[in-house]
């Protein structure tokens, strides 16, 4: 599993450090483990900065909008993977 920085995410996403630790504070990303040195962050929180980052530049979308899309793309996403393994075979969504 990978895990990236805050230094990272910045650069990789060219965001500023003080948008990241907003969203932190707006608890839409976290850190894997807070109580380690250094803090990381997951794959899934690297996508959901690159998302919220758009929200806010592109559509203009305030941070209480982009956390209710963030939680309903994941959402999405489960049921997604469900309706797949459903119809491969794999039983009935969960």
């Amino acid at each position: 599993m990978t895990s990236y920085t805050r230094t990272q995410i910045v650069e990789l996403l060219h965001v500023d450090e003080g948008f990241v630790a907003l969203l932190e504070e707006e608890e839409i990303v976290f850190v894997d483990e807070p109580e380690a040195t250094p803090q990381t962050y997951s794959e899934r929180m690297l996508e959901r900065v690159r998302v919220a980052d758009s929200l806010v530049h592109e559509l203009e979308i305030d941070l209480a909008g982009v956390a209710i899309i963030v939680r309903m793309r994941e959402e999405m996403a489960t049921l997604r993977q469900a309706l797949l393994r459903a119809l491969a075979g794999g039983g009935p969504p969960r």
